[in-house]
């Protein structure tokens, strides 16, 4: 049984093949004389396509049972609130029955980033991926699922983590940088 207040080694549950250094999205040229709705059209799409890009990250885990539907319950959640939690920062979460055990991803975009409907207007440039099963009739994925989003958002409040994680440039960088946090 895991204790409320004891810290969850984050590094059990990041893959190295969740980790993009360089997503590959970017976001689309707005048209001459855009309107207003299409604009806010455009930028969703390429919200989603950036989700679909981070669903595809974590279906490299091996622990998405149907890539589809994962991808759907991710654009599901994000609809109902941006994710973008912090200038420059979003952690995109979900508890999907497409997930057979928790996992973590991290991701990172290139140059000044791409537009993920931050609170703050933004561009977002660092993503932290959290998914977990729905439902487990102990509760347990439940509990690492809150504690992790938890630490991830203490974690993201300490600026040489973030700068940190700008400067990575390997996966194994990644895991210094968590391992370095959690052992502090």
């Amino acid at each position: 049984m895991i204790e409320e207040t004891e810290p969850v080694n984050i590094l059990r549950y990041l893959r190295p093949e969740c980790i993009s250094l360089n997503l590959s999205t970017r976001p689309s040229e707005a048209e001459e004389g855009e309107s207003p709705e299409r604009s806010e059209r455009r930028q969703i799409d390429d919200k989603e396509r950036l989700l679909q890009e981070l669903a595809d990250l974590l279906d490299r885990s091996g622990e998405i049972s149907n890539p589809t539907k994962f991808y759907k319950d991710l654009v599901h959640r994000e609809r109902k609130a941006t994710t973008a939690i912090a200038p420059g920062i979003a952690l995109p979460h979900v508890r999907s029955k497409q997930v057979k055990s928790f996992i973590i991803g991290f991701a990172r975009a290139p140059g000044e980033g791409l537009p993920f409907a931050s609170l703050d207007g933004g561009l977002t440039r660092l993503f932290f991926l959290l998914a977990s099963p729905s439902y487990d009739n102990e509760g347990v994925y439940d509990k690492i699922y809150l504690r992790v989003y938890r630490q991830f958002s203490e974690m993201l409040l300490n600026e040489w983590v973030t700068d940190s994680f700008l400067e990575a440039q390997n996966e194994q960088e990644i895991y210094d940088i968590l391992r370095g946090y959690i052992t502090q």
